[in-house]
């Protein structure tokens, strides 16, 4: 897979190639998503062990969710339940929800000392 930086201090990520993906990884990121879903369907999905948000470049909308990932994470608390409010439909209603796992699980590394691994 070929990564390039979209935002390093918000630690989002392009790839291209997720047909390189293993099937361990496929198999975790496919949880995530609706049955009979392609890999051309993923958005976007997180690497934990690097802290990253990777946005598949293959996606037809990836442009579209790259600048929401970058817009949701910049918002307060209250933006957050008010962008989730006021979204346009189910999926992103589901995209936001998993950013907000990821700001929960950001936080919880950085309460315990831990340091941002994200595109160091």
């Amino acid at each position: 897979m070929r990564f390039g930086v979209i935002n390093k201090k918000l630690g989002i990520c392009i790839v291209e190639g997720l047909e390189d993906l293993d099937a361990i990884q496929w198999k975790k990121i496919g949880t995530h998503m609706p049955e009979g879903a392609r890999m051309e369907d993923l958005a976007f999905f997180y690497m934990p062990n690097r802290d990253w948000i990777v946005v598949n470049k293959s996606n037809e909308l990836y442009e579209y969710y790259a600048q929401i990932i970058q817009c949701y994470l910049e918002l307060s608390e209250d933006g957050r339940k008010q962008a989730v409010e006021q979204a346009p439909m189910d999926e992103v209603v589901r995209a936001l929800r998993i950013l907000d796992d990821v700001i929960r699980r950001r936080k919880l590394i950085y309460e315990l000392g831990g340091d941002k691994v994200c595109m160091n």
